[in-house]
């Protein structure tokens, strides 16, 4: 059975099942749009696996977990919250989200961050709220934006997740 971790008005973020691995997979990890300012590439089906077993929440609240859209019942993305240790140090949450291609411009974006904030402030007051957007992804700048976040380090290699614009609340 789901737990959710967090609700808005029209979605819910919840902890993870085994039949979400391949929905996410037709709707998201092999769709090159999607997946161009997150992975660069799609990925396969094993490696699309392989990263929800990894980083995908199955009963806690942090790491990666599938959104739901209310009026539908069912997924269209996913998102997360993490501790954020790039500049490791203590007290410090980031938020992210992804969308299947069929929702974009319909707000969930800016709904789930301003749910994410909220959690995170409610749940780790008085920590820095972090996010970070690929610097081509526009549209995913254009969201932390307009939810308050503030452009904290521009352009710099995270790791494998490759360059990215840090924003911070």
């Amino acid at each position: 059975m789901r737990k959710t971790i967090l609700e808005t008005k029209r979605l819910k973020m919840v902890t993870t099942l085994d039949s979400d691995i391949l929905f996410l997979y037709h709707k998201l990890f092999a769709n090159d749009e999607v997946c161009r300012f997150t992975f660069g590439e799609r990925l396969s089906l094993e490696e699309s696996k392989a990263f929800m077993k990894k980083y995908f929440n199955y009963n806690g609240i942090f790491d990666f977990s599938p959104i739901i859209e209310k009026s539908t019942d069912k997924v269209i993305g996913y998102g997360g919250i993490f501790p954020f240790d790039y500049y490791n140090k203590d007290n410090q949450y980031e938020f992210g989200y992804a969308f299947e291609r069929d929702v974009w411009g319909l707000g969930y974006a800016t709904e789930i961050a301003i749910g994410q904030i909220e959690f995170i402030q409610k749940n780790f007051p008085n920590s820095k709220i972090m996010a970070t957007a690929h610097p081509k992804n526009s549209a995913s700048k254009r969201v932390l934006e307009k939810v308050g976040m503030e452009l904290f380090e521009p352009s710099i290699i995270m790791g494998k997740r490759g360059l990215r614009d840090i924003y911070s609340l």
